[in-house]
């Protein structure tokens, strides 16, 4: 396996992780759309997988989820 496609599959795990605890939490893709500023439409695509997100947006989504991926 080669470098890109382990950091691909370490981001894919990452964002259902954060999907996971979002639907646990009952947080709405809305809701976390009204508190990122992103619209509804590129929360479900990076829900979905369907693009890789930018580490800001990661850690936007992250943050209104109420996540903190740093100890």
């Amino acid at each position: 396996m080669n470098i890109d496609n382990k950091e691909n599959e370490q981001w894919m795990l990452l964002v259902l992780l954060l999907k996971e605890i979002a639907e646990s939490k009952g947080i709405t893709q809305q809701e976390i759309a009204d508190k990122t500023g992103l619209l509804q439409s590129n929360i479900s695509r990076f829900f979905s997988l369907k693009y890789k997100p930018t580490l800001d947006t990661f850690l936007q989504v992250a943050k209104a989820v109420k996540v903190n991926f740093f100890f």
